[in-house]
């Protein structure tokens, strides 16, 4: 681990923008000759994949204003820029109007010059259950909506093509797009796929006056998974130089967001379900969770106490001879999780699961500055889920001071406090971070550097020899003391 890395994250997680661009202060320096779109649908997300090839039309064309969502829509939940496949770091977000943009930067472009720009998104809340109430047995069908058919883009577009791939194949229907750009088709279906285009001579979406004609786009199609989402996730991480240990507890506020149960639950029909080859969508059971190779001592209970129906599977971190690691091949540990009742659409299920791993996996020290570099992963991840709000506290040892954050991405706050615990002397450092909708994309560690000397480190063993001295010197004082009665003299 590299001490330069961590800090070169800093511009990503507090390098927004104070300019305001208003509309039409997009500089026509660029021209889309083919934009490619997927979108992936799921149930709380939904992957956007596009790719813009770009040409100049002057020298030294400026940074390219890249739309991350549409008019009156919201800013992806998560997204990442690619120049020429290579991801570019520490771009700056502003607003163009309305509509939240990325300044990309491209290079020293000549006329005529092309690049590829790539935009990595995930979507979160975009498809909601319809109908909302279904029977215990029926399928469950989702609805996904967009205000923009066409990709959303600040520069004139030669071709564009949108493609919408389904879960399954079965899509009962979805909506229409402009017959302004169209000259072929405009949408065909094959399997579980919808392509929407080929448009050509798109105008300028936003940024400019004369905007092309945009209009709300639909797919209703069937999803065979429970929609799970986590309300509230409160994480906290505690720090233990004397133990060597690093312990992680997470106390998630969990529910089954799709359609909701329409009459009364049957566990005679959920028995039932358990013996044909596929199960009602909307019934979760069980769940996944995937933990460090090195994880231990794993708890799990929630509000009545422990449940018996849980399995971990230790996993197999990679061993280091020399200083260098093995070949042998990293297997994450694995905790499977069955609630104590089938959770159905539109019922929660609140549990706490923790774990201990060792310290020194992430924790190194940096040579140059005598600085602790602690890595905490944000977030376990968990496929197609979306967090509404997670509350990430770490708690640093006795006697750490100087201590900063570095976050890999954007949060909605970050507060410093202290707290007392047995036989703490100045107090814990505590940092606690606040991030709303947070996806599997999040799962990245967050960096914290602090000072803890050696006098910090002895702080510890001194007060619990003082403790003891003091219990010790109260003993010899309390055992010279006569407790006894004198007789009186006959």
């Amino acid at each position: 681990m590299r001490l330069l890395s961590l800090f070169a994250l800093a511009p990503i997680a507090f390098g927004l923008a104070s300019r305001h661009l208003e509309a039409g202060d997009a500089p026509q320096t660029f021209v889309n000759t083919a934009i490619a779109r997927t979108v992936e649908l799921g149930g709380s997300t939904s992957l956007v994949t596009t790719q813009y090839n770009v040409k100049a039309l002057v020298d030294n064309p400026g940074e390219y204003v890249l739309a991350l969502s549409g008019a009156e829509g919201e800013a992806p939940a998560w997204y990442e820029v690619l120049v020429g496949g290579k991801a570019v770091e520490g771009v700056v977000v502003e607003s163009l109007g309305d509509v939240p943009v990325a300044l990309v930067p491209v290079g020293d472009l000549k006329k005529d010059d092309t690049v590829t720009i790539s935009l990595n998104a995930i979507l979160a809340y975009q498809s909601r259950p319809l109908p909302v109430q279904i029977e215990q047995r029926d399928p469950q069908f989702l609805v996904w909506e967009t205000n923009s058919t066409l990709v959303d883009s600040a520069y004139p577009s030669d071709v564009e093509r949108i493609k919408i791939r389904s879960p399954t194949p079965q899509i009962l229907t979805h909506g229409d797009v402009p017959k302004a750009y169209t000259r072929d088709s405009d949408v065909t279906k094959s399997g579980a796929t919808l392509t929407l285009g080929p448009f050509h001579a798109v105008p300028a979406t936003i940024g400019t006056g004369k905007v092309a004609e945009q209009a709300p786009f639909y797919v209703h199609y069937e999803s065979r998974d429970p929609i799970i989402g986590i309300r509230t996730l409160r994480r906290a991480a505690e720090v233990s130089h004397w133990g060597s240990n690093l312990n992680i507890q997470d106390e998630v506020a969990l529910m089954n967001d799709g359609a909701e149960l329409k009459g009364q639950f049957s566990r005679l029909a959920h028995q039932q379900s358990k013996y044909h080859a596929t199960k009602p969508a909307q019934v979760l059971s069980e769940f996944t969770l995937r933990l460090p190779p090195s994880a231990h001592s794993v708890y799990f209970y929630d509000i009545v106490g422990n449940v018996s129906t849980s399995h971990f599977r230790p996993g197999s971190p990679a061993a280091s001879v020399g200083g260098k690691r093995n070949s042998r091949r990293v297997v994450d540990s694995v905790l499977e999780l069955r609630p104590r009742y089938p959770v159905l659409g539109g019922w929660n299920y609140s549990f706490t699961v923790g774990w201990d791993s060792p310290l020194n996996e992430a924790l190194r020290s940096d040579v140059a500055t005598g600085k602790q570099v602690l890595a905490v992963p944000f977030l376990t991840a968990m496929k197609d889920v979306v967090v509404g709000q997670e509350e990430f506290r770490v708690v640093l040892p006795d006697g750490a001071t100087d201590v900063e954050v570095f976050a890999p991405f954007p949060v909605d706050s970050i507060e410093h406090s202290l707290v007392k615990t047995y036989l703490d002397t100045t107090g814990r450092p505590v940092v606690t971070i606040t991030k709303s909708v947070v996806t599997e994309n999040h799962a990245q560690p967050v960096y914290i550097t602090y000072n803890y000397p050696l006098s910090a480190q002895l702080q510890k063993p001194l007060t619990v020899s003082a403790v003891v001295g003091a219990v010790l010197i109260a003993f010899m004082v309390l055992r010279r003391v006569d407790y006894n009665i004198d007789n009186k003299k006959k």
